[in-house]
């Protein structure tokens, strides 16, 4: 993790190399995945520690607000931050305490199937993370591969969105998220864990967590109903898809104005149109968002433009 950086004043954009995606230059967005105290080969994160340290990090150069302050404010105050959690796991927990005490509030995008009352509460790709993390990257990769024959990997796409993951991760988290079919790539984990048995209930939140999230003045936003990518489905399934997700939220949280984070990140030229029609108030892409692994790299590179 990078040591302490001073404090920057700059608000004016200004061009720069692109380390990663990322939001305007005015604002940071930032966004986490896992906060746990030791990471697995299957899925790492920061610690509590690293997380506290980002977020004291970001309240030095950025007033850390709201999302609905976020929305009703970002077009005319400068220098404002956005705290974001994608997929609502359950070491997300681990957060709560640490954005207490520095009285920052958070948006918690979470996908409605997990939380539905469907059989199968899992989506495909977060039971390939909770796979890997109970049995390692290499062994679910030995698993996988038999159903992968004859699959074409597009390498240059696949680089481009799992950018920040080593080579043998990248081919299975996108091959089974863009190479194969939903229902394919969910037979195939589901065949997998029908003899390792993982429940969906231990590797997210509960409801209730979720509700004292939210009861504790953070925000619980949109990320579909079965996290999969917008790009993939026909405008009527992208429809039906945030539709199911806005109805099961409404009715296990309550009817409020909400944000939406796309699934991996992913849009087309309808998704805009037909999340407006949702009633969300904002949407995020990847190109949107600071992930935490370039967060402490990102805040340096603006501290030094705006020493120029």
């Amino acid at each position: 993790m990078s040591a302490k950086l001073k404090t920057a004043q700059c608000s004016k954009p200004v061009a720069r190399r692109r380390l990663a995606p990322r939001s305007s230059s005015t604002h940071i967005v930032a966004t986490y995945h896992y906060i746990r105290e030791h990471a697995s080969e299957g899925v790492t994160g920061l610690t509590p520690g690293e997380f506290r340290e980002q977020i004291v990090a970001i309240q030095s150069r950025y007033r850390i607000v709201s999302a609905a302050q976020f929305a009703a404010r970002r077009a005319e105050e400068p220098r404002l931050a956005l705290i974001t959690f994608d997929d609502a796991v359950r070491d997300q927990y681990l957060a709560a305490g640490i954005l207490a005490d520095l009285d920052a509030p958070a948006v918690f995008f979470a996908p409605m199937r997990p939380f539905s009352d469907e059989p199968d509460r899992w989506c495909p790709q977060h039971l390939l993370h909770a796979l890997a993390d109970e049995l390692g990257w290499r062994e679910l990769q030995m698993r996988i591969e038999p159903h992968l024959a004859g699959v074409e990997i597009d390498t240059a796409r696949m680089n481009q969105l799992y950018h920040y993951e080593v080579p043998h991760k990248r081919r299975l988290k996108f091959a089974l998220a863009f190479a194969r079919s939903r229902g394919q790539a969910r037979d195939i984990l589901r065949e997998i864990n029908a003899s390792v048995g993982l429940q969906a209930g231990d590797w997210f939140m509960s409801v209730q967590q979720l509700r004292q999230l939210q009861d504790a003045g953070h925000c619980l936003g949109g990320h579909g109903f079965d996290h999969v990518p917008y790009t993939s489905l026909s405008p009527m399934e992208q429809a039906a898809d945030m539709h199911r997700a806005m109805q099961t939220m409404t009715r296990l949280f309550g009817p409020m104005p909400r944000p939406l984070a796309f699934p991996f990140g992913r849009a087309d030229s309808h998704t805009l149109a037909l999340a407006r029609s949702c009633g969300y108030t904002m949407t995020f892409g990847t190109d949107d968002r600071v992930d935490a692994k370039f967060l402490m790299e990102e805040l340096a590179q603006r501290d030094a433009e705006c020493d120029r």
